[in-house]
């Protein structure tokens, strides 16, 4: 059979094309390929930073107090801190904790969070106390930043010779005090989240620790845990997690905590940010 003139040269020229192709398509995987390391590489040096951002050794307030805290993000990184710092330059025996939750994951949560955690310990250092803060916290936030993202938070001072905690929140979950024999009470906190308008009102809330007693600061993604039906971790498994760890102190009751969460998911991907932060008064018995 005899081909019909020019055969032969469009096939060698369609090969051409084709080769042509297919090496621009190992050239395009390569370059999307060195991208996405180059993104995860920064993802990597961004959870290094984030993380690097949250103490993991807290100021010595002697054998009476234990402080610890978790925290475990979704993705790479998060929208979730807690702090611990002495709760005035200079001064002793004097701590003060934070907690925080932006409403929104990602980059640019965590941006917000950790330009939101400098202002937060500059304002405590400079304020006359958690309600305070979170009101010069909240007018940095409503006149300066524009995300479209807004921040829970609850700030707390303790001074240690007398065991008084000063807390205030701006629509953070409440905190929870979890007594010796295992009982466990819900203290006040209220308010509204951080940058939604100026001025907000804020309300301290005092309280004496017992010795015993332990005080446990979460944010939502604790309770909002799901297990593969759907159901959330909430309030009440919570509080039985809190209920069995009683008298064990700060480390051993956010363990608690985390396993009961991990065990009730049974391998569900974590959908929110988890974060906790205990404050536990050892009882002198100990």
């Amino acid at each position: 059979m005899t081909r019909p003139p020019g055969t032969a040269a469009e096939l060698r020229r369609l090969r051409r094309l084709l080769g042509e192709r297919d090496a621009r398509i190992v050239e395009l995987g390569d370059a999307l390929a060195e991208a996405n390391e180059r993104n995860d590489q920064e993802l990597r040096t961004a959870q290094r930073i984030q993380v690097s951002l949250m103490p993991r050794s807290f100021p010595d307030l002697g054998p009476e107090w234990q402080v610890a805290a978790r925290y475990r993000a979704a993705r790479s990184i998060g929208g979730d801190a807690y702090d611990v710092y002495p709760a005035h330059p200079g001064g002793e025996g004097q701590l003060g904790v934070g907690i925080a939750d932006v409403t929104g994951k990602g980059v640019t949560a965590a941006l917000l969070m950790a330009f939101c955690r400098a202002v937060m310990r500059s304002a405590a250092w400079n304020g006359t106390g958690p309600a305070d803060t979170l009101a010069r916290v909240n007018r940095v936030l409503a006149r300066d930043v524009r995300s479209g993202l807004f921040v829970t938070a609850l700030v707390a001072e303790l001074t240690a010779a007398t065991g008084e905690l000063r807390w205030a929140s701006a629509g953070h979950e409440p905190p929870l005090l979890l007594r010796p024999g295992g009982t466990v009470a819900e203290l006040p906190a209220g308010g509204t989240m951080l940058g939604l308008f100026d001025p907000m009102e804020t309300v301290e809330h005092r309280r004496r620790l017992r010795p015993g007693e332990t005080v446990v600061l979460v944010t939502d993604g604790i309770i909002d845990a799901a297990d593969r039906r759907g159901r959330r971790f909430g309030e009440r498994r919570l509080r039985r997690a809190l209920r069995a760890s009683a008298g064990s102190g700060a480390e051993a009751t956010l363990a608690g905590i985390l396993d009961a969460v991990d065990a009730f998911a049974d391998g569900m991907p974590q959908a929110d940010d988890l974060t906790m932060l205990a404050l536990h008064r050892v009882p002198k018995s100990a």
